[in-house]
């Protein structure tokens, strides 16, 4: 199964995961105890996080979505109803239970 990774300020690596509604990050990439944070005291300890592209990513139009969420994000009286509505989606494929 594959999630999401996010690097933290010192380049390790994450992969985010929900887990009974919560996010959660658990280390694949580096050294750190704990290795398994909520998501928010990740953020908080070695934040600021960086989600890199991938190439599958990118073929599937993952770029094009982290700029309409980065609208959505910054200045969403501009953004469409569309745009909100793929920003939505995307959250809740983040946190919805897998197999829902």
């Amino acid at each position: 199964m594959n999630h999401p990774v996010a690097l933290d300020r010192d380049g390790r690596e994450w992969a985010l995961i929900a887990i009974d509604n919560v996010l959660k990050a658990r280390l694949v990439r580096g050294t750190v105890t704990p290795a398994v944070l909520d998501l928010d005291e990740l953020v908080e300890r070695y934040g600021p996080l960086v989600l890199p592209p991938t190439r599958r990513a990118a073929a599937c139009g993952y770029i094009a979505l982290a700029d309409t969420v980065g609208l959505v994000a910054s200045d969403p009286e501009t953004a469409s109803v569309e745009q909100i509505r793929q920003v939505a989606a995307f959250a809740q494929s983040i946190v919805a239970p897998h197999g829902s």
